[in-house]
C-alpha cells in the first residue's frame, strides 16, 4: 500500500478536508426548474400528474392549479400517452430518451423534446421546446461529430486533446468560451485548454479552488452526462405543490435535465458575467478527472441535438484520457525503466543491497528524479547527494514506523505540512519519498527533493469562498471577484509521478526477492523482470482495450448518425412527394371532369352544326367564306381526337400521382396490408428517368415477372425504401456494363432490369427478385456487402449505408432474409424474403 501524506493530510476529498462545511440548499431537491421547459412528476399507473412546475400556463396555455390529480391525456392525448406508458415498460428509461411529443398550445401544434426517467417511485418527464428543423440538421450535426472525432483519435498528448475538444464544442455550440480543465489531487481546477471569443481575457492557465464545485455537485458530475444553465437572469419555475404528495417530500431532480440552480451558483455566475452555461463531465476509471466548462455572456439555449453531441464527445474524450494522460509521461518513463534496469542488474551481480545500489550514485537518483538518497538498513545510514542530517532521518525512520508502520511506500511533496521544524531543511528535504524494506525491521530507503518555489496562477482570491457562520462552520459564498491571483507556494518540491511510486515498489520487490532467496539471486531477479514484463503487458494491453473502445465508439457514433441522416434524407423525400401528389391531384381531376363536360358541349355542337348543314345546304357567302377559313371538316374531324388526347393525358397524370402517392409513406410505422406490386411500380416510376432513352445512353428494360401475390403485412414506407435501393443500385450497374458500347451492340443485348414477385406457401413467405444483367460484384466484396460504410462506388457516390440499411429492415424490422446472387461481369440478383405476416414491434 501507498500514501502520499500531502493527500492523506491537506488534500483528502473535500467533505473530509473541510468537515464543518454547510451547504445552504441541498441541489437535489432545490423545489423549482429552469423555465425553458416544464416538468410533470407522474404517478403510476395512471399516469395523473400529482406536481408540475407553475409555467405551465406559459409554455403550455394550462393553468397548473387545472392539471394537478388529472391524467396525462388531457395534454398529451390517448394516443401519446399510450406511447408513454410502453416506454415506462422499458427497463433502462435512457435507452429510450428523447421521446417526441406534439401538444396543441393555444390552438397549434408545438413539437417537444422529452426526456422521462424515475425517481422514488414517481415517473418525471420533461419537456423543452423542440429546435427549429432550419437550424439543427442531421447532416451539418453528423459532419461536425465526425470531423470533431477524427481530430481527437489523432491528438498524441493530452495539450492537443484539450484544443481538439475545446475547437469542437464551440463549434458545434457557439459559445463564447469553452474551457478545458483537470482536476489536481487537491481538488483544484486547472485550466489546461481553452477556445474562446477574441474579445475575451484568456483563463488558459488559471487555478480555480476547489470550493468552486462542492463535493455534492462533484457527486452529481459522476451520474449525469451535461449540466446546461440556459439563462441566468430567468426567473426559476417552482413545482406546484412543494412537497410531492405521493412520497411527502421535495422531489428528487438529480436527473432532471431542468433542474433549478441555487442561489449561490448563479450570484458566482453573475459576478462571472455568464448568462448561459455548458458543463460535460470528463470520467477516468470512474471518477471525476475533469471537466468541459462553456460560458456564454448572454442566455442561449442548447438545443437537445447539440446537447446530445457534445455529450458523445465528452465520452469519447474520458475514454482517450487513460492513453493521452499517460502518454505526456511516456519518454521521462523510459528513462526511469533504465535506470531501474540499471540499479535490478547492479543487485543481481552483488550480495550487498547498499553497496549495489549507492555504487553508481546516478541510477538511484534517476530512478525517482531526487536530489539525494539515504538508506538506512540494519542501523547503519549510507547517502548519496544531498541530502537532510541524518539525526533528521532517523527521527523520520521513528515517526513512519509509528504511523505508517504497515505502508510499503509513503511519500509527501510538503515535509513542512507535517512539521514546521522541517523548514530548515528546505533546500535538500521539501519533498520525500520513503520506502520500506521490511515488515518487521525499520529499514527505508529514502529520496529527497529540494524545494521548488512555484507561482500559482489564480482566477481570484481563492480563500474568498470559505466564510464562516456564527458557529465557526465553513459556510460556501460565491466569490466577487475573477481577477488574477497570484501565489507563491514555498516548501513544497515538485510532486511526485505515480511512474516514481511504481518505480520504487518495483525496486523494493527486487530487493526482497535478493534478501529472500539469496543463494538462487539470478532466478529472484528474473521473476522480478517477469513481473515488470507482465505489468507492461497489463498496460499495453489496457492501452490496446481502450483504442478498440475508442475505434468502437467512433464506428458506432458514425453509423448512428449515417442511419439518421439517411431516414432524414428518405422522410423528407416521403414529405416532399406526397406533398407534391397532393398539390397535383385537385386540378388535375378538376381538368379531367370539365373535359368530359367539354366533351358532351362539344358533341352537341358537332350535331347542331350537322342541323344546320341539312336545314341549310346552300349556305350565305359569308358563312361559306368563314367555313373554308376555319378548315370547318377538318376541325370536326379532329376535334374529337383532340379532346380525346387529353383525357389520355389527364388519367396518365392522376396515374403518376396515385404512384407518388403510394411511394411517399416511407414514414409510415404501423404494419398494414401491402400491395407489393404497387410499392415496385411507385419505386419504378419515381426512377422512371433514369430508366428511359437518353441522348448519351440506349434506356433500361424493365421485365415484370409478377407472380400472384397477396396482401403482405408489412412496413410498407421501410419496404419501398429497400426497392429504391436495390433498383437505384441495379440501374447503378447497368449504366456502367453500357458505357462503351454502341446503340446496335445495345440494341442486339440491351440493358435490363427483372422483377420476379413469388409466393412460397410452404415457408408462408412473400419472395421478390430483382435482377440486372449489369457489371457484377466480386466475392470479396460480396463478403462485406452488407457492413456499414462498405461501397464499391467511387469517392462521393456512396455513403455504404443503402445496402446495410436494407438488410436491417428486411431482417431485423421483417424477420425476413435478404442475400446476392452475383458474378463479376454476369450481372446482380438480390432475393428478399418476408413473411406474409410481420409482427409489430
Amino acid at each position: 500500500m501507498t500514501v502520499n501524506l500531502r493527500h492523506h493530510h491537506q488534500l483528502e476529498p473535500l467533505e473530509k478536508q473541510f468537515p464543518d462545511l454547510v451547504e445552504t440548499a441541498s441541489i437535489r431537491t432545490l423545489g423549482y426548474i429552469q423555465s425553458y421547459g416544464i416538468l410533470l412528476a407522474l404517478q403510476e399507473p395512471q399516469l395523473s400528474i400529482c406536481q408540475l412546475s407553475c409555467n405551465a400556463d406559459e409554455v403550455l396555455g394550462h393553468d397548473p392549479q387545472n392539471l394537478l390529480n388529472r391524467n396525462l391525456e388531457v395534454l398529451c392525448g390517448r394516443s401519446q400517452t399510450a406511447k408513454l406508458r410502453a416506454v415506462l415498460a422499458y427497463g433502462d428509461l435512457n435507452a429510450v430518451n428523447p421521446l417526441p411529443f406534439t401538444l396543441a398550445v393555444r390552438g397549434r401544434d408545438v413539437t417537444f423534446v422529452g426526456r422521462v426517467h424515475r425517481t422514488d417511485g414517481i415517473v418525471v418527464l420533461e419537456l423543452e421546446p423542440a429546435a427549429v428543423p432550419e437550424t439543427v440538421t442531421f447532416i451539418e450535426v453528423h459532419r461536425l461529430i465526425k470531423s470533431a472525432v477524427d481530430h481527437i483519435r489523432r491528438t498524441t498528448n493530452l495539450s492537443e486533446l484539450g484544443a481538439a475538444t475545446t475547437t469542437a464544442i464551440r463549434t458545434l455550440t457557439g459559445l463564447e468560451r469553452v474551457m478545458f480543465y483537470r482536476f489536481s489531487e487537491q481538488g483544484h481546477g486547472m485550466v489546461i485548454a481553452e477556445d474562446r471569443q477574441h474579445y475575451l481575457e484568456p483563463m488558459l492557465g488559471l487555478n480555480f479552488p476547489a470550493l468552486d464545485i462542492p463535493p455534492t455537485v462533484r457527486e452529481l458530475f459522476l451520474q449525469i452526462d451535461s449540466r446546461v444553465i440556459a439563462d441566468t437572469q430567468a426567473p426559476a419555475a417552482e413545482l406546484v405543490p412543494r412537497l410531492n404528495p405521493v412520497t411527502h417530500k421535495p422531489l428528487d431532480l438529480s436527473h432532471a435535465t431542468l433542474r433549478g440552480v441555487s442561489a449561490c451558483h448563479l450570484e458566482y455566475l453573475h459576478n462571472m458575467g455568464v448568462g448561459a452555461s455548458m458543463v460535460i463531465p470528463l470520467l477516468k476509471a470512474g471518477q471525476l478527472w475533469g471537466m468541459i466548462a462553456c460560458h456564454h455572456s448572454t442566455p442561449k439555449h442548447i438545443s437537445y441535438e447539440i446537447r446530445a453531441a457534445c455529450e458523445l464527445i465528452g465520452r469519447v474524450v474520458s475514454a482517450d484520457l487513460i492513453a493521452k494522460d499517460s502518454s505526456d509521461d511516456y519518454e521521462y518513463q523510459l528513462e526511469v525503466n533504465a535506470a531501474q534496469t540499471q540499479l535490478i542488474a547492479a543487485l543481481a551481480l552483488g550480495d550487498d543491497v547498499v553497496t549495489a545500489l549507492t555504487a553508481h550514485e546516478a541510477p538511484l537518483l534517476d530512478l525517482v528524479q531526487a536530489g539525494g538518497a539515504a538508506l538506512l538498513i540494519d542501523d547503519h545510514c549510507t547517502s548519496v547527494g544531498a541530502v537532510p542530517a541524518e539525526a533528521t532521518i532517523r527521527a523520520l525512520v521513528d515517526w513512519l514506523h509509528r504511523h505508517h508502520g504497515d505502508e510499503k511506500v509513503v511519500y509527501t511533496d510538503s515535509l513542512s505540512q507535517l512539521s514546521a521544524d522541517y523548514q530548515a531543511d528546505k533546500a535538500v528535504a521539501s519533498g520525500m519519498l520513503a520506502l520500506s524494506l521490511s515488515e518487521t525491521r525499520s529499514q527505508y530507503i529514502f529520496w529527497f527533493r529540494p524545494e521548488v518555489i512555484q507561482a500559482v496562477r489564480w482566477a481570484g482570491d481563492p480563500q474568498a469562498a470559505i466564510q464562516k457562520d456564527s458557529q465557526g462552520r465553513i459556510v460556501l459564498s460565491p466569490r466577487q471577484s475573477f481577477a488574477l491571483w497570484q501565489e507563491s507556494v514555498r516548501f513544497s518540491s515538485l510532486p511526485w509521478k505515480a511512474c516514481e511510486v511504481e518505480a520504487a515498489l518495483a525496486l523494493r520487490q527486487a530487493i526482497l526477492q535478493l534478501n529472500l532467496r539469496r543463494a538462487d539471486k539470478l532466478a529472484a531477479l528474473n521473476q522480478a523482470l517477469q513481473a515488470s514484463e507482465v505489468r507492461e503487458r497489463q498496460k499495453t494491453e489496457q492501452l490496446r482495450q481502450t483504442l478498440a473502445e475508442l475505434q468502437a465508439t467512433h464506428t458506432q457514433l458514425m453509423q448512428t448518425h449515417t442511419q439518421l441522416v439517411q431516414s432524414e434524407k428518405m422522410s423528407s423525400l416521403g414529405q416532399l412527394v406526397a406533398g407534391v401528389a397532393h398539390e397535383i391531384n385537385n386540378p388535375v381531376n378538376f381538368i379531367y371532369g370539365n373535359l368530359i363536360h367539354a366533351e358532351n358541349y362539344v358533341r352537341d355542337l358537332m350535331r347542331m352544326l350537322e342541323v344546320y348543314a341539312e336545314q341549310y345546304p346552300e349556305p350565305t357567302d359569308a358563312v361559306q367564306d368563314e367555313v373554308t377559313a376555319i378548315e370547318l371538316d377538318f376541325l370536326l374531324d379532329d376535334l374529337p381526337k383532340l379532346l380525346g388526347s387529353m383525357k389520355l393525358g389527364t388519367s396518365r397524370i392522376r396515374e403518376i400521382v396515385q404512384s407518388l402517392r403510394s411511394f411517399s409513406r416511407l414514414d409510415e410505422s404501423e404494419v398494414k396490408p401491402v400491395d407489393l406490386h404497387e410499392g415496385l411500380d411507385s419505386t419504378l416510376l419515381i426512377l422512371g428517368n433514369r430508366l428511359k432513352d437518353k441522348s448519351e445512353r440506349a434506356g433500361i428494360e424493365v421485365v415484370k415477372n409478377y407472380g400472384d401475390l397477396p396482401l403482405v403485412e408489412c412496413y410498407a414506407g421501410p419496404l419501398n425504401q429497400v426497392f429504391m435501393n436495390l433498383l437505384a443500385n441495379a440501374i447503378d450497374a447497368v449504366e456502367e456494363s453500357l458505357e462503351g458500347r454502341s446503340r446496335t451492340d445495345i440494341k442486339t443485348n440491351p440493358g435490363q432490369i427483372t422483377l420476379t414477385t413469388r409466393v412460397d406457401n410452404q415457408r408462408q413467405l412473400a419472395c421478390i427478385a430483382i435482377a440486372d444483367n449489369g457489371t457484377g460484384i466480386s466475392e470479396a466484396a460480396r463478403d462485406r456487402l452488407f457492413d456499414p460504410f462498405f461501397t464499391t462506388k467511387p469517392v462521393g457516390k456512396g455513403t455504404g449505408m443503402g445496402l446495410a440499411i436494407s438488410f436491417q429492415i428486411i431482417v431485423e424490422k421483417h424477420g425476413g432474409h435478404l442475400r446476392c446472387e452475383s458474378q463479376p461481369g454476369a450481372g446482380t440478383t438480390f432475393h428478399i424474403e418476408i413473411p406474409l405476416q410481420t409482427k409489430s414491434g
